[in-house]
């Protein structure tokens, strides 16, 4: 059995009285704050796989916490990713599997309770002030149902300088500056400051745009960082090198990286700093050219797509300056941070039943050391369909699994990639490798037992409970034929990994 398949039963841990190992020492809450960028993959930073990266802020936050090595994104694409980290569920599960798709229309949970079950609610009903800034992707401009009192939501935000945001659901207001991530900083700080001596703990979401695409309006002071190619080389497998976009991606990187520093100088000059976990991760990685894939191309099992940073701190609470290996993923971020800040039961409400069904790892007792803290074996990968990419490039449908020791992904015409993990550029595919056949068969049927837990229960309900456009766009991907959302047609496409199981 797979440690990591087990289900955290939050809600009996409770019961047990385990939440006085984690909170606060004193018994106060914790604030929470989870700083998300977008495309960042991660091997571009100072201490991965870019060593001449300008990222000081994300160094120290590495140095001064944990950092969890090999973190991907279950599925690598904008909405997915944000529903995933919202609601804690799988992507056929909570009905999110494509880009522009509503959190409102989720189908696993009843009509008229569409927008609970979030990790928002979770602290809110703990007794949190909670708070959205930045990019959401989810549908609307009001994050507020689901659970946030304060939404500013920000959109257009892929032009880094001209952008609009709306305050609480109201009318759009139109930006314009230099980086519209610092602009999201400081109005998630204003909000932070201005509640720093109130009698309340914070949960806050900080979610920028940058380093997302196009490379082209990176702050030129960040541009000015990477000169040529000596001071950035390019990276081993990018065969489209294209210095311009490969400078401005990073420099997108470096100018976030100060805009997170003032994230981490502003909690300790408020006196927050043993008080506050503070969390760093990103939506997704960009293929960096590798097979003439653009930079901020997503939807791929390759690390460049699906593997993400990771890095978080709680001075006092967590260890400072450890890495792990663990292969951990973005279905394991809420249960995670729930039980690290030790929500008691009672505060919970009735977000309790609710985050005791949570399928991900919790990862607190990793987090903090415990020597007898469960170790994640494996992670699940995929991306089902390209459905409402309104004309990006569409990439292939696969499915994938990470182990300690390899990489391995599928398509439905068969196997696609096996990678040893030690290759830390994926140079090489060893599905041909005779020494490998075993491998391949074994960890073929540790991707079988994952779709067992992660998709196949659920593909019934999607296609039963999914709006009809949603549907039609699943149809229309697929090639099916039916007139509007016929859902048996659509049924009828759901992935098989027959065709790609070893000799």
């Amino acid at each position: 059995m797979l440690d990591r398949h087990r289900k955290v039963v939050l809600l009996a841990a409770f019961l047990a009285g385990c939440a006085g190992d984690v909170g606060s020492e004193d018994g106060e809450l914790p604030n929470v704050v989870l700083f998300v960028s977008d495309t960042h993959r991660w091997g571009a930073m100072s201490f991965s796989q870019t060593p001449r990266m300008h990222t000081p802020s994300l160094e120290r936050l590495r140095e001064q916490g944990v950092s969890l090595d090999r973190h991907y994104v279950n599925l690598p694409i904008c909405t997915p990713f944000r529903a995933l980290l919202m609601t804690g569920r799988w992507p056929f599960q909570q009905g999110l599997m494509a880009n522009h798709m509503a959190l409102a229309e989720r189908v696993d949970m009843p009509d008229d309770q569409r927008e609970r079950g979030t990790i928002a609610w979770a602290f809110k009903d703990a007794g949190y002030a909670t708070a959205h800034f930045g990019k959401w992707h989810l549908g609307g401009r009001d994050a507020r149902p689901f659970g946030f009192d304060k939404s500013i939501v920000w959109a257009g935000t892929n032009n880094h300088r001209e952008s609009r945001y709306s305050v609480d659901g109201g009318p759009y207001a139109t930006w314009e500056g230099l980086s519209n991530s610092t602009a999201t900083t400081d109005q998630a700080l204003e909000w932070m400051s201005e509640r720093a001596t109130a009698n309340q703990p914070l949960f806050v979401v900080i979610s920028v745009n940058p380093p997302h695409g196009p490379f082209h309006d990176a702050p030129e002071g960040m541009q000015a960082l990477y000169p040529d190619e000596e001071a950035l080389p390019f990276h081993p497998l990018d065969v489209t090198r294209d210095f311009d976009q490969h400078r401005d991606y990073h420099a997108l990187i470096s100018g976030m990286d100060g805009d997170l520093g003032q994230v981490m100088d502003r909690i300790d000059e408020l006196g927050l700093g043993e008080s506050t976990i503070l969390a760093y991760t990103s939506d997704h990685g960009g293929m960096t050219g590798i097979d003439g894939v653009a930079y901020g191309q997503k939807r791929h099992p390759n690390d460049e797509s699906s593997r993400v940073p990771f890095l978080i701190r709680w001075p006092g609470r967590l260890p400072a300056d450890v890495r792990l290996s663990a292969p951990t993923s973005t279905i394991d971020v809420f249960p995670t941070l729930v039980a690290l800040a030790g929500l008691p039961e009672a505060g919970l409400g009735e977000s309790a039943a609710y985050a005791s069904t949570l399928p991900g790892s919790d990862l607190s007792g990793l987090l903090r050391g415990d020597p007898d803290a469960p170790r994640p074996e494996s992670v699940f990968l995929a991306h089902p369909s390209n459905m409402n990419n309104r004309g990006s490039r569409h990439e292939i449908v696969w499915r994938a699994v990470v182990t300690d020791g390899y990489t391995y992904a599928v398509t439905e015409k068969g196997e696609h990639r096996l990678w040893a993990n030690s290759d830390g550029y994926q140079n090489t595919n060893l599905l041909d490798d005779p020494e490998h056949v075993e491998t391949r068969k074994q960890l073929w049927l540790l991707l079988d037992r994952w779709m067992d837990e992660a998709e196949r229960p659920f593909y019934d309900n999607w296609f039963a409970r999914a709006a009809e456009r949603e549907v039609a766009a699943w149809n229309a991907e697929h090639g099916l034929e039916g007139s509007g959302a016929d859902r048996q047609v659509g049924r009828s496409a759901v992935f098989d990994l027959t065709a790609s199981k070893p000799d």
